[in-house]
């Protein structure tokens, strides 16, 4: 017991020498480091350190707005540089007033063209118009030419409706569907026409500001297809004084929309064109203006056809073999090549009227029952005639067109005052060729079928994309396309059946 004892005590003398040393050493080490290597003291409290961390998410957050107000700055700056940049380029340099060439001027292709101005000296848009009105009418033109957004500018009209009307782009399950740049480009005029309306009222306009304007706006309107064209003549009838060749918007849209009040109005401007006293006289030989002797040429065109649509076909008959007339009297190039091209596209134009003429006194001739031979003269006449036309545009190889670019066909192409008539001739030419040789095999379809079918395939061919037979042209109208393709589908189907019939 007592070794025990005195085992223990020692034990515990042991314990508390090794503490000490322990102890000893501690304080050494602690009084022998430096200042750096203690342990950092607590600075600040626990709700300090709740305080921070809120201010730290608020200084993320101003960061973050700061650098999305800089980056939206610098985009919105792109932006607005881009836009009134393209706005300055259309009205210094697109609007502005060119030099043509002293042809142009010669057969009048510069009175011809579109006016987005109301003064020709100086180009550009109208200043009177204000900062919004400019814009409107520029982003009209750059609308037109080039082009727009597909994605919410497009109008689709119902299946009902277009099965009516029969224009615009074929769509899905029978919808029309209106050109985009055409849907902008009215929206566009529209406010410009209300804001020149103001402006007019206070005398700060051009005095062609105005009509020009609702000019372009009713020539895009009648664009649009049949719904549209009552605004379209309502618009051009504001116009009508400002100049004659809005009565030739008036007349094209009057047989669609088949109006009977006009047709006086329109001979009074004829007569006026050609320095006659209406209505005691007769117009017997074209005017020596070349603008006025294509605008005559459209008026008689556009009031013959109001004549036909509303049953007085004598008269149509009468007023085409007048306009037929006047042109085999002007005395026309013998040689496209030899003359300037000014030159050529104003007797190509003459030309493609009377095509014109000779369509409908084809089908003046077969309604009022003449001999069948009668209309196919007629008919004949002007598809070879459009034919020709369309060959000084494309080249033709084996019957099949093998230019694919309509718009680098056209016979002139850099001078802007011709570029938009020259492609109106090509895009006209072949619509007259396609409809001609239609209409010829619809009469000789049951005296000679072969030669109807023979007809139907023309036909297609100069409806169709220059590339791909059997595809609906860019600008082929969609009632046009379903009548020419039905009938040579029809009839082929009919000799396929036929042979079959044979073999079998």
């Amino acid at each position: 017991m007592w070794r025990s004892g005195t085992a223990a005590f020692r034990s515990s003398l042991n314990f508390r020498s090794v503490l000490r040393v322990s102890g000893r050493r501690y304080k050494s080490k602690a009084s022998s480091s430096s200042p750096d290597e203690l342990p950092y003291a607590q600075t600040h409290s626990v709700q300090e350190g709740f305080a921070h961390h809120p201010i730290f998410v608020f200084n993320v957050a101003k960061r973050f707005i700061k650098f999305s107000f800089i980056g939206l700055s610098i985009v919105g700056t792109t932006y607005a540089t881009v836009y009134e940049g393209s706005h300055q380029w259309v009205e210094n340099v697109e609007l502005k007033k060119r030099e043509e060439d002293e042809e142009v001027h010669r057969w009048e292709w510069d009175l011809d063209r579109e006016k987005w101005s109301g003064d020709d000296e100086k180009g550009g848009t109208d200043p009177g118009l204000g900062i919004h009105g400019r814009h409107m009418v520029r982003a009209a033109w750059m609308a037109l030419n080039w082009g727009a957004s597909q994605q919410g500018r497009t109008a689709v009209i119902a299946s009902e409706a277009s099965s009516n009307s029969g224009d615009g782009l074929l769509g899905p399950r029978g919808l029309r569907i209106i050109d985009p740049r055409l849907v902008l480009a009215e929206a566009c005029l529209h406010t410009a026409v209300d804001i020149a309306e103001r402006k007019s009222l206070d005398g700060k306009l051009h005095p062609w500001t105005l009509p020009r304007i609702l000019a372009l706006h009713a020539s895009i309107l009648a664009r649009m297809g049949p719904d549209s064209l009552p605004s379209a003549k309502e618009q051009y009838e504001r116009a009508w004084a400002s100049q004659p060749a809005l009565t030739k918007g008036i007349g094209e849209a009057c047989p669609k929309t088949r109006r009977r009040q006009f047709p006086n109005r329109r001979k009074r401007c004829c007569f006026d064109l050609a320095d006659y006293d209406y209505p005691n006289s007769v117009i017997q030989h074209m005017p020596p203006s070349p603008s006025a002797q294509r605008t005559l040429l459209s008026i008689l065109s556009s009031t013959s056809a109001l004549y036909a649509v509303t049953g007085k076909l004598k008269e149509a008959r009468a007023l085409d073999e007048a306009s037929f007339g006047l042109i085999r009297s002007i005395r026309h190039p013998e040689s496209i090549s030899t003359v300037s091209a000014a030159h050529a596209l104003h007797a190509l134009t003459l030309l493609q009227r009377s095509s014109v003429c000779c369509i409908r006194l084809g089908e003046i001739h077969h309604a009022l029952k003449a001999r069948p031979t009668v209309p196919i003269q007629w008919l004949s006449t002007a598809a070879q005639s459009s034919e020709r036309r369309c060959h000084l545009n494309y080249h033709l190889k084996r019957g099949y067109l093998t230019n694919t670019t309509g718009h680098s066909a056209c016979i002139v192409h850099r001078v802007s005052s011709m570029h938009q008539p020259s492609q109106r001739l090509l895009r006209d030419s072949r619509r007259t060729a396609a409809e001609s040789w239609n209409l010829i095999g619809m009469l000789s379809e049951k005296k000679d079928p072969k030669y109807a079918a023979s007809c139907f395939k023309r036909a297609v061919l100069w409806a169709s994309k220059a590339d791909a037979f059997g595809e609906p042209g860019e600008e082929t109208l969609a009632r046009d396309w379903e009548v020419i393709w039905g009938n040579y589908s029809r009839l082929v189907g009919a000799a396929w059946a036929h042979w079959l019939a044979l073999f079998i």
